[in-house]
């Protein structure tokens, strides 16, 4: 894709209150709407800035997850409108250098997973993982057989197809949009690509962990994120020597 200019500030802003939502729901692990300091390493590390800089802090150092969320994404529209200096709407790479550290690095990355489309036949979706992110993966594992790039498009095809676990098996519960289980193959599988095109797909972290127990030391692990799986994780783990598949999902 072409290297993005500039971006509009909406679709900027309505993103990152996707972004900040979904990150602070996995690190709340006790699910009660208040992030601990100790919760709050699990985010993305682009967000651990705006939490140690959150003016809600309770006197333990916790913060009340809505709290985290209407603040970044309050702030975030505010600082881009801000930085909007010719007023269009959209915020240029030059006038983003306005922004505030603590958003401006979400800024970046942003426009960064914007550039990273991943496209593997007739499946699309957008790569998240930040390059740093697969250098500690060969710098902590080394270069094995199966290399970060073809365990990315292995990991797309297979929760793209696979019936039993993966996209297909929610779309045939549930069904598109309208909530009702779809049976045909052909829409089964449209279906698929429009939420995988809509959605992510992100390298775990080398110390984070899955339900199911694999390991990033024996696998490439990515998470992934569309708007059909409801509460369920759903992952695609590919054997660094092998380059074998499976896909795993868990509520």
């Amino acid at each position: 894709m072409p290297k993005l200019t500039k971006v509009n500030i909406q679709e900027l802003v309505s993103a990152s209150k996707k972004y900040v939502n979904d990150q602070l729901k996995k690190a709340d692990v006790d699910k009660n709407q208040v992030l601990t300091r100790t919760e709050a390493k699990k985010l993305a590390a682009d967000l651990k800035d705006n939490f140690d800089a959150s003016g809600f802090k309770l006197p333990n150092g916790s913060v009340k997850a809505a709290d985290v969320a209407k603040e970044f994404v309050v702030m975030m529209e505010a600082w881009a409108k801000a930085s909007d200096t010719n007023g269009d709407g959209y915020l240029s790479t030059t006038e983003a250098k306005a922004l505030p550290k603590t958003l401006r690095d979400n800024y970046v990355n942003w426009v960064g997973a914007q550039e990273t489309t991943l496209t593997t036949g007739k499946y699309q979706s957008r790569d998240l993982t930040p390059k740093a992110r697969i250098a500690e993966h060969e710098a902590k594992f080394g270069k094995q057989a199966v290399g970060y790039e073809k365990a990315l498009e292995l990991a797309l095809k297979a929760v793209a197809t696979d019936t039993d676990s993966g996209l297909p098996s929610f779309v045939s519960e549930f069904g598109g949009p309208d909530g009702n289980g779809l049976t045909d193959k052909k829409k089964i599988d449209a279906e698929v690509r429009a939420l995988l095109k809509a959605g992510s797909i992100e390298l775990i972290k080398t110390n984070d962990e899955i339900p199911t127990g694999e390991k990033s030391k024996d696998a490439w692990i990515f998470s992934i994120s569309t708007s059909g799986q409801g509460d369920h994780g759903l992952w695609a783990i590919i054997d660094r020597k092998s380059g074998d598949v499976a896909v795993t999902n868990f509520n």
